[in-house]
């Protein structure tokens, strides 16, 4: 996959293009019959252009992005803090880089009442959703969303008192919200709980519009032993039993499953695919990845 291919995704690429070309040839009819001119009909690919240049904005913004040095004070986190991405190859580590410099580019990352959110804390932030979609080129991450950051965890009134328990929150609508000590706990070893993985799975899992374990952009022919998996998966964990896979989180609905899963499956995919081969597999082939190898 192609650093190219990040900034501008073919499928995205397709759409824009025929739209334009669509636009200009549908912009013929009414051109003709108003002006009654054919040099008049040099108007229509100026709409299309126009269209074409409006619509792609996006893109050629994150082209000139990944024209610039990817900074070296990010690089230092990401060698500090992320196992992923020193695992990475000399080839992938670019690709990691340009994912997270478009994602800190894109995306809101504000302070509770505006307090000041450090570097590190935003680069780890955008590294969890640069883990996540990898493997996916074809995956957007919604830019209408703030991500909200607490110095330490809140309760159900967003309040922080030394008992609060909520490390982050997504609503299906509203902003990320997120601790920022836990999001840096959570880089402090691969022990399954990393709240950054777990909330942007939530975000993954929203983007349908159904909060369900199924995550979104699946074939339509895998939902239903998605659905299979993640119900017989509650109904385990829930069971508790000698069934160690995941943490007992995992059990309180389908949506926290799903996200509980990610996290295992990212920070401790060996013991995850050891455990519970079936789901490992299923997470590979969504995620199309396979930290475990």
């Amino acid at each position: 996959m192609s650093r190219d291919h990040r900034v501008f995704p073919k499928r995205a690429a397709l759409v824009h293009r025929s739209l334009a070309l669509l636009l200009t040839l549908v912009a013929c009819i009414p051109i003709v019959l108003v002006f009654e001119s054919v040099p008049a009909l040099l108007l229509a690919p100026v709409i299309g252009g126009v269209y074409y240049l409006v619509s792609t904005r996006r893109y050629r913004r994150r082209a000139r992005i990944a024209a610039r040095p990817f900074p070296s004070p990010w690089r230092d986190v990401l060698l500090r803090r992320v196992p992923f991405y020193r695992g990475l190859g000399e080839v992938d580590r670019p690709r990691f880089e340009l994912d997270v410099a478009l994602f800190l580019s894109e995306q809101r990352i504000i302070g509770d009442h505006g307090a000041t959110v450090d570097d590190e804390t935003r680069v780890l932030i955008a590294a969890s959703a640069a883990m996540l979609a990898f493997g996916m080129p074809e995956w957007e991450w919604d830019d209408l969303r703030d991500i909200v950051v607490y110095p330490r965890a809140f309760d159900d009134g967003y309040r922080q008192s030394h008992d609060a328990q909520i490390a982050g929150m997504v609503h299906h609508q509203g902003p990320i919200l997120l601790s920022q000590r836990d999001v840096k706990l959570g880089f402090a070893k691969q022990d399954g709980h990393n709240v950054a993985l777990h909330e942007l799975a939530h975000v993954m899992d929203f983007a349908d519009g159904r909060a369900d374990g199924i995550p979104a952009d699946i074939d339509w022919v895998a939902t239903a032993p998605w659905i299979e998996l993640v119900s017989n998966r509650l109904e385990r964990v829930r069971r508790a039993g000698k069934y160690r896979a995941l943490r007992s989180y995992a059990g309180t609905n389908e949506a926290e499953l799903f996200a509980v899963a990610v996290e295992a499956f990212f920070e401790r995919p060996a013991a995850l695919k050891e455990r519970d081969p079936d789901l490992y597999a299923a997470l590979a082939d969504y995620f199309n990845q396979d930290p475990a190898g």
